[in-house]
C-alpha cells in the first residue's frame, strides 16, 4: 500500500519509542503526587476528569470502555497497580481522571486503504523497579473531521469512530475530510478511578 511520507514524518515514527518512554516515565510517577481534583499536568498532558458509564471491560489488557456525558465512548487503559477493572461491572458509573489519547504520527495514504488496527503493548521500567505499560495503536482510518483550532482529528477506524488529540509537532495542514490515513497514537491512560465515592483498588 503506497504511502506519502515526508522525512519529518519518518523521523516522528522512528521517535515513537522515545516518546512513549517519556510519557510512561512522567505519567505514572506523577499520579501518586497529584490529587485528581481537576485538570492538571501529567508530564506534558493535562488530565480530564469526567463521570462516565462502563460499557465494556477488557481484563486481559486491564482497560475499560466508558461512555461519557456527551455519548462518546473512549477506551482507557488502567495501570493494574492503580485499579483492577475486574472489580467493575457493565453499567457502573465511575468518576475517572485520565490522560487523553494522543496522535503522535499521521500519514496520508496515496490510495484508500482497508481500515485496520494494530495494538502493541509496550513496557517501560519506572521508578522503584515498578514496570508500567501503555498501548501504541496504529490504524488505517478515514478522516471524518478536523478541528484545527483544538488540534484534534476524528478518525473512522475498523470498529469505531474516535476523536483524538494531536501532538503539537504533528501537522494537520495537508489533511482533509475523506482522506485515508495511517495514524499512530498512544492510548488514553487513567490516573484515578472511583466508584460511589471510593477509589477503585
Amino acid at each position: 500500500m503506497a504511502c506519502n511520507t515526508s522525512r519529518s514524518s519518518l523521523n516522528r515514527v522512528k521517535a515513537i519509542p522515545a516518546v512513549l518512554a517519556l510519557l510512561l516515565a512522567t505519567a505514572y510517577p506523577a499520579v501518586a503526587q497529584q490529587p485528581a481534583s481537576g485538570p492538571q499536568a501529567v508530564g506534558a498532558a493535562a488530565l480530564v476528569q469526567v463521570q462516565a458509564r462502563v460499557v465494556a471491560i477488557d481484563p486481559a489488557s486491564n482497560s475499560v470502555s466508558l461512555r461519557g456525558p456527551s455519548g462518546n465512548v473512549e477506551v482507557i487503559d488502567v495501570n493494574p497497580q492503580l485499579a483492577d477493572v475486574k472489580k467493575l461491572h457493565i453499567g457502573d458509573i465511575v468518576n475517572i481522571a485520565y490522560q487523553k489519547a494522543v496522535v503522535i504520527g499521521v500519514d496520508k495514504l496515496a490510495t484508500s486503504g482497508i481500515r485496520q488496527r494494530v495494538d502493541t503493548q509496550l513496557a517501560q521500567p519506572a521508578a522503584n523497579g515498578v514496570v508500567t505499560s501503555a498501548r501504541r495503536v496504529e490504524v488505517v482510518a478515514t478522516v471524518q473531521r478536523i478541528d484545527r483550532k483544538r488540534h484534534t482529528v476524528t478518525l473512522r477506524g475498523p470498529t469505531r469512530t474516535e476523536t483524538l488529540d494531536v501532538a503539537p509537532d504533528v501537522s494537520l495542514k495537508n489533511l482533509k475530510v475523506g482522506d485515508s490515513v495511517r495514524a499512530v497514537f498512544v492510548a488514553a491512560v487513567a490516573a484515578s478511578v472511583s466508584r460511589n465515592g471510593a477509589e477503585l483498588k
